[in-house]
């Protein structure tokens, strides 16, 4: 059997059905890591008042917390069996390899909620051991937005990721700021950690706000003016300025953990019309794509049955044109097909060609977070320091020398594969 340009052109399309189709199913899954991530973050910060309290406090609510959270857990795992564990592109092996770290995390929570039980383990601790479950769940999201290739769904991944990531920063701070508030002081690290977060949560929602569609961004605008978070922020400030000299009444523990739930909860809402919008996203394209390949395939059934017309006997007549000018037609060459044929591969090529242009651009947020989470495990490698500790010093480096920080992370790169990882302080950051 002989392939032509149709049956190729049809195939085409019907790949590109295909990725559309397993983009739905990631998009389904992203859903489910989202719903899980919110309910990791409500345990978080209900065992860490638990741990500060030394089980006096929020006991029940925890428990009613873990339950919610197992539940989360299991829509999670029963998602995973519709993925298309064939798939041998690069990306595809990142997104399994972040699938099985989260799973491996998943399999030791119990052990971990057995140790806050018993008291075994400090507030700070526990956050920490959360916060590597819930990044790694914030990986999956990431890379299903890496292995996207229709730009609109790519942005709206892009998007929503960045909406989940700095929702995760806030409840970090919300997580520390208990920690701060329930022992009535906040050391100057935690002070610096804590105003870290904040950056970083205003990074994540600027981005999202340049990719999302404008109601979402509308909801969130509301969602950052509205009492609670103006409350919220007076306690920020109250962080802000705290002094070792100071005493801060251990009860406004709880009024930070309401406020800041609060807006929490509010980003869940925006977030689940993210996911809902993102999955409606997806079956539209679906649609359109499964509407394209009929009108295709009908289109080129139709030219084929048609029969070029005889030419003219006036056609045969010379004329001004000479006749070796003159065009010649192969007998039982089908013109139309061909040329019918032709404008849909023009088509095919300028629809890939704007495709490719617009992923381009919806992919450089992700582009830039590869480069900065490249030069915060460098700076991690080489100075022995934490996670926030690199990005507070990629972000001052920043300001410092007025640069984006995508910028400075580029150049911590540049410098230390120059250097060969032998750079120093000041030189990696200059």
């Amino acid at each position: 059997m002989i392939l032509t340009t149709e049956d190729f052109l049809l195939a085409a399309k019907r790949a590109e059905i295909s990725a559309l189709k397993q983009l739905l199913v990631s998009s389904g899954l992203v859903t489910r890591v989202t719903d899980l991530i919110h309910e990791l973050q409500r345990e978080r910060g209900l065992s860490n008042i638990y741990l500060v309290s030394h089980g006096q406090r929020f006991a029940s609510q925890r428990l009613d917390e873990l339950n919610a959270t197992e539940q989360a857990e299991h829509v999670f795992r029963a998602a995973l069996s519709l993925l298309d564990l064939d798939g041998d592109s690069p990306a595809s092996a990142r997104l399994f390899s972040a699938l099985a770290f989260v799973l491996h995390c998943l399999d030791e929570l119990p052990a971990l909620r057995v140790r806050v039980s018993e008291q075994l383990l400090t507030a700070a601790e526990n956050t920490r051991l959360f916060n590597r479950i819930i990044s790694g769940l914030l990986s999956v999201v990431f890379e299903a937005a890496d292995i996207a290739s229709d730009p609109d769904i790519t942005r709206a991944l892009v998007a929503m990721f960045n909406f989940v990531q700095g929702k995760e920063y806030s409840g970090q701070e919300r997580a520390w700021g208990v920690i701060g508030f329930t022992a009535g002081e906040f050391t100057k690290k935690q002070q610096e950690r804590i105003k870290t977060l904040q950056d970083a949560q205003h990074r994540c929602f600027d981005i999202f706000a340049s990719l999302t569609q404008a109601v979402p961004a509308d909801q969130w605008r509301q969602a950052e003016s509205s009492e609670a978070t103006i409350e919220l922020n007076k306690l920020r400030n109250m962080i802000a300025r705290f002094r070792r000299s100071d005493t801060l009444p251990t009860a406004i523990s709880e009024v930070w953990y309401e406020l800041s739930t609060h807006r929490i909860d509010q980003m869940q809402t925006i977030e689940k019309e993210l996911a809902s919008e993102l999955l409606h996203l997806c079956q539209q394209k679906i649609a359109q794509a499964e509407k394209d390949l009929h009108l295709h395939h009908n289109h080129i059934r139709e030219l084929t049955d048609i029969e070029e017309l005889p030419l003219s006997s006036l056609s045969s007549l010379p004329n001004s044109v000479s006749e070796s000018d003159k065009l010649t037609v192969t007998p039982g060459f089908n013109t139309k097909l061909a040329s019918s044929i032709s404008e849909l591969v023009q088509r095919q090529a300028e629809h890939l060609e704007r495709m490719s242009d617009e992923l381009r651009q919806a992919r450089q947020a992700l582009d830039e977070r590869k480069l900065i989470e490249k030069a915060k495990g460098l700076l991690m490698q080489n100075q022995g320091i934490n996670e926030e500790e690199a990005y507070r010093q990629i972000r001052q480096a920043a300001m410092d020398n007025k640069k984006r920080i995508v910028e400075v992370a580029s150049n911590i790169i540049s410098v230390s594969e120059m250097l060969q990882l032998g750079s120093s302080k000041s030189d990696l950051l200059e």
